[in-house]
């Protein structure tokens, strides 16, 4: 089968990854649309395919750049399409972005999903002047698409409350390989209880609750990797809490060095907050730090509890006392932090790896009668 896969972040190493782990079965004869330049949680991303590559890329030119569902094709699309002659259609888009669009009305019949993380129901109306558009675009792959790959199980729900009634799969993203490789060792605490934070700097992430209840805990040492809109009021709010000597904030760091830092806690804090038009979507972070052998708390905004599954402890989102029994809990019981630290690895490797991504999405595909 000739698979298309149109994929906006086609030029990141993890992009790179997920496609040759889905090339690697034999029956498959992988394609990939994505843009040369990107832009990615800030980071400028360049698209320059190696020539060893097990599949075929079809680097095309997009903008405006780091947009997601406003972002579409300027150059190269509908050449990059001719050129593949896809059997079956994959776009690793919402069904209502613009470049879902420009794919669908080049597509022709051709067999067709798109893959979806919302998992808010918002009845085709859209936090966006471009609100109708993407309404006309979202109710046309209704219509046009065979079936459609959902992130988590809240994403499934939301296209069954909008009526989408093809086949589903819920099929979560995977992390890179090296996050395995070289896990924590020990559960074991020092004087110091390391706590974590890896992600943007915003209120909706819930890093306030998690200063007030970092603050609490005697000993211990608040670790926050990240950058964004926010970052004035968290230092403003260390100082309030006279948490500056016990608080280190990184604006960024390369993906390669997170298992460096990962390796530095105890634990790993994703507190994020549902707000009238986001709740987290998966909580990669959370699978990267499970991965390593770090236990995780979340809290219990959108997919967290489902992302973690048992592997960590949940606390009720906002909930600073929760949050802190959450965090005294992990300290005081080491069998506890053994426990969950061996079932995050164990779930990590399971659920949310390229290669058991790639099997789902071939598994699909048969049961759709498209291989």
């Amino acid at each position: 089968m000739r698979l298309l896969i149109v994929d906006k972040t086609a030029g990141l190493a993890a992009s790179d990854e997920r496609h040759r782990a889905i090339a690697a079965h034999p029956e498959i004869d992988l394609h990939v649309v994505g843009p040369r330049n990107w832009i990615e949680a800030g980071r400028h991303i360049r698209w320059e395919p190696s020539e060893d590559l097990p599949y075929t890329a079809h680097v095309c030119h997009m903008a405006p750049k780091g947009y997601y569902a406003r972002s579409f094709y300027t150059w190269g699309l509908r050449a990059a399409m001719r050129r593949a002659k896809p059997d079956v259609i994959q776009l690793l888009e919402e069904p209502w972005a613009l470049s879902t669009g420009q794919v669908a009305r080049i597509a022709d019949g051709i067999p067709l999903l798109f893959y979806t993380w919302e998992n808010i129901y918002r009845d085709f109306c859209y936090p966006s002047r471009l609100s109708k558009i993407y309404a006309q675009i979202d109710h046309r792959l209704h219509r046009q698409a065979i079936g459609a790959v959902c992130a988590t199980e809240g994403a499934q729900k939301v296209l069954t409350q909008k009526g989408f009634d093809k086949p589903t799969e819920v099929i979560p993203y995977g992390i890179p390989r090296f996050y395995f490789e070289n896990p924590k060792t020990s559960t074991e605490i020092g004087e110091i209880f390391n706590i974590g934070y890896i992600g943007r700097m915003l209120a909706m992430k819930g890093v306030g609750p998690l200063l007030r209840a970092s603050q609490r805990i005697l000993q211990s040492k608040l670790l926050m990797i990240g950058s964004g809109e926010g970052e004035q009021l968290v230092d403003q709010l260390a100082v309030a809490l006279c948490m500056t000597e016990f608080m280190q904030r990184i604006p960024s760091v390369a993906e390669r060095e997170v298992p460096d830092y990962l390796r530095q806690m105890d634990v790993l804090v994703l507190p994020s907050e549902t707000t009238p038009g986001w709740q987290e979507q998966l909580g990669r972070v959370l699978i990267e730090a499970m991965a390593m052998g770090v236990p995780v708390i979340g809290s219990d905004s959108g997919a967290i509890p489902e992302t973690i599954g048992g592997a960590g402890l949940v606390f009720h989102e906002g909930d600073v006392d929760d949050l802190t029994a959450k965090l005294k809990r992990i300290r005081e019981d080491h069998m506890l932090r053994a426990e969950l630290a061996a079932k995050g690895r164990r779930r990590a490797e399971e659920r949310f790896t390229w290669e058991r991504f790639a099997e789902a999405l071939v598994a699909c595909y048969k049961k759709l009668k498209l291989m």
